[in-house]
Parts: C-alpha cells; structure tokens; sequence
C-alpha cells in the first residue's frame, strides 16, 4: 500500500511542481510560494484540530503526537525510521519523501527543493503539531544531500 501511495503522490506532487513553476513565471517564485504556505497553513490548523478532537488526549507531548501527526505525509508513502523517542522529543529519519522525489523528477535543485519542504511539508506538519500542543514544533535539521540519502527531522516539545 506504501508504494502505491507514494507513487500517487509522486505524480499528483509533479503536477503541483508543475503548477508553482507556471504561477511563479506570472508572479514570481517567492509570491507564489508564499500563497502556497498560507494555504498549507489553514489546512494543517484544521487537520490538527480534528486529529486532537477525535483522539480524545488533553496532553500531547512529542511521543503521544508523534503516531497522529505522521499519519499525514505516511498516506502520502512517506516512510519514517525513528532513531529516538521520548516525551521531549522524537527524532527520525526520512528516507524516501514523494515530494523530494517528484521535485527531483521536474529537474528542482536540491535548494529550491529544500525550500519548497520546508515553506510546505515541514511547515504543514509543524502547523499540526501545534494544534496538538502549541509547544510542540516539528523540524527539518538536515536535508537529503542526494536522491539516495535521507532528510533528518525531529518533534521537539519545548524548543
């Protein structure tokens, strides 16, 4: 089921790629990444809030937030390998991202890629964990140096 995921939101990510490049040629790449971040903005607010109404949890800290918000780029066949957890703080590797690959796919170089995920992905999920637990902030701490390595991101509570 992951593979189909990501290779779905592969192909819908390439024609998103597609879509900022058309806009951004009429108003400019900043602009139309900025627009775009509003709107991820509004979409993980309310994703956030639904996901805390339905689990029923008060108290979020990094490891009870961790498993819900993952859930999100996990439908898209993003695949996550944790390398340390605990209430402060969950920190994992990223090591195949539908978005990178489709961002690879539509010639981006890797800055422009490592912009556009942090103005969307890390944006959207931090957004989410803050509905969580306004003290709570997901992070990219290093970007994927080619197709073949992996991003390393965190939950932090606190920080």
């Amino acid at each position: 089921m992951a593979s189909d995921a990501f290779s779905g939101a592969k192909s819908a990510y390439t024609g998103f790629f597609a879509y900022i490049n058309a806009v951004a040629q009429e108003i400019g790449m900043e602009r139309a990444v900025n627009i775009f971040t509003k709107m991820v903005e509004n979409v993980g607010a309310m994703q956030g809030k639904m996901m805390k109404e339905k689990s029923g949890i008060e108290e979020f800290d990094a490891k009870t937030a961790f498993p819900l918000v993952k859930s999100v780029p996990e439908s898209l066949g993003v695949s996550f390998e944790v390398l340390e957890e605990s209430p402060q703080k969950v920190v994992f590797k990223v090591p195949k991202c539908s978005l990178c690959a489709a961002a690879q796919e539509m010639g981006m170089d890797a800055k422009t890629i490592e912009n556009m995920c942090q103005a969307s992905s890390i944006r959207l999920m931090d957004t989410i964990a803050k509905q969580l637990n306004p003290n709570l902030s997901w992070q990219l701490r290093k970007f994927r140096s080619s197709p073949d390595d992996f991003c390393l991101e965190e939950l932090v509570l606190g920080k």
